[in-house]
């Protein structure tokens, strides 16, 4: 009585059943009915009797893109503040000797390295966001990346030179791998 409690005696009947078919030559597509009974007992008895609990994994993409973005951010921010305190030193040695172009373009360059440090504080703030699996961080590195390809054209367009096609180039790639989380969809349901 043990055993057919178990199943193991009605596991072997079916092979049994199975091995009496292929020699009769009747192989049948359809299960015996005893073993659908069994198996329909087997998928309904799960431990305490409560159904399997299936835990769906999500997709770190976002995290290491935002992660990877914000570490990147460091470069304008290091880049912004030399250009603030190269633009200050220009500044001083201007009005030190009295010159008021050296002053002036002191001011332009200092102005332009804090716009470049305020965008890449942005851009680090976008990254913390993406690891947060937020879709605002995305939306706000696309609009820090974008700013900085205008700020590059309007400076080289400024310095009389043509645009800078790898920056451009850069910030576009840039922007593509920005949008992964969103362009995958097994990330983009986990976005917020």
């Amino acid at each position: 009585m043990a055993l057919q409690d178990t199943g193991i005696t009605l596991g072997m009947e079916y092979w049994v059943y199975i091995i009496k078919q292929v020699r009769d030559g009747k192989i049948m597509e359809e299960q015996p009915p005893e073993t659908q009974v069994i198996q329909e007992q087997h998928a309904q008895t799960q431990a305490f009797g409560q159904p399997p609990v299936v835990y769906e994994t999500k997709s770190s993409l976002p995290v290491v893109v935002g992660v990877l973005y914000a570490i990147y951010q460091v470069l304008p921010i290091l880049g912004g503040l030399a250009l603030l305190f190269g633009g200050a030193i220009l500044g001083g040695i201007g009005a030190e000797y009295g010159d008021d172009e050296a002053t002036g373009a002191g001011a332009v360059v200092a102005l332009i390295g804090l716009l470049i440090l305020v965008i890449g504080a942005v851009g680090v703030w976008a990254g913390v966001l993406m690891a947060q699996r937020k879709k605002l961080g995305v939306h706000i590195a696309w609009g820090t990346l974008g700013l900085g390809a205008v700020l590059s054209i309007v400076l080289t367009t400024l310095e009389g030179m043509t645009p800078d096609i790898f920056t451009l180039g850069c910030n576009g790639i840039c922007a593509l791998f920005v949008g992964l989380p969103l362009m995958v969809s097994s990330a983009s349901q986990h976005m917020e």
